[in-house]
């Protein structure tokens, strides 16, 4: 299960599950791709079912970071 986590501002997480590989990926690159809705920050996580994780996170700075 792949499973896409949104933090925003550091309040609680929503989290979306995806059944297919394609569909996750999909959304992680293409759709979280600002602050959205967020104030301060915007925090995205893509977990993958062997445990690996990829983050990004968007500051009202102007600055990226991802892992």
């Amino acid at each position: 299960m792949y499973k896409i986590s949104i933090i925003l501002d550091g309040k609680s997480p929503q989290v979306f599950q995806y059944a297919d590989a394609l569909d996750a990926f999909h959304t992680y690159l293409f759709k979280c791709v600002d602050l959205g809705e967020a104030k301060d920050t915007a925090t995205y996580n893509l977990s993958l079912p062997n445990g690996k994780m990829y983050s990004k996170t968007f500051n009202t700075n102007g600055f990226v970071s991802g892992k």
